[in-house]
C-alpha cells in the first residue's frame, strides 16, 4: 500500500481491510486517516459500502448457494466482444477440470468410511466374546 491515500482517495486495499475487519483493526494512523476520509468522500464511502455489502453476502453464504458456471454462449459473447475491442480472452474453464466430480468423490469416500465403521462396530469380530465386557448392574427404579 502506498499510504492512506492514492490519487486523493483511500487505497482499495485499505477499504477492503476496513470492510473485512472493521473495528478489529489496530487503529493505525493509516486506518484512522482512511476512516476520516471515507466520512467526507462520497466516492470512497460508496466504494466502502459496496465492499461491506459483498462481505456481508459472503459471510451469509451457505454451501447450497454455490455458483454455477455460466453457459457456453456467455463465454462466446465475451470472447467476441473482446476480439472486437482488440483484446483476446479464452474460456477460463478450458483446460481445467471441474471440481464437482472431485468433491462428490471425496464425499462418497467419506460416507463409505462411515458406513464401514458402523458395520465394523455392529458385528462382533472373530474370537471376540459376544457377551458384554462390563458387568451388568441392576438399576433401582425407586421404592416398590
Amino acid at each position: 500500500m502506498s499510504g492512506p491515500y492514492e490519487n486523493g482517495h483511500v487505497h482499495p486495499d485499505v477499504l477492503a481491510a476496513i470492510a473485512l475487519d472493521g473495528n478489529r483493526l489496530h487503529p493505525s494512523g493509516e486506518i484512522v486517516a482512511a476512516e476520516e476520509h471515507v466520512v467526507a468522500c462520497v466516492q470512497c464511502s460508496t466504494a466502502l459500502a459496496a465492499l461491506l455489502r459483498a462481505v456481508a453476502a459472503g459471510r451469509c453464504a451457505r454451501p447450497a448457494d454455490a455458483t454455477t458456471e455460466p453457459p457456453a454462449r456467455a463465454w462466446t459473447a465475451v470472447v467476441e466482444q473482446l476480439r472486437e475491442q482488440g483484446g483476446f480472452a479464452q474460456n477460463p474453464a478450458e483446460g481445467r477440470a471441474s471440481a464437482v466430480p472431485v468433491v462428490v468423490g471425496l464425499l462418497a469416500a467419506a460416507a463409505g468410511v462411515l458406513v464401514l465403521a458402523r458395520l465394523y462396530r455392529r458385528f462382533p469380530r472373530r474370537g471376540a466374546s459376544a457377551a458384554p465386557s462390563a458387568q451388568e448392574v441392576p438399576v433401582s427404579r425407586g421404592a416398590d
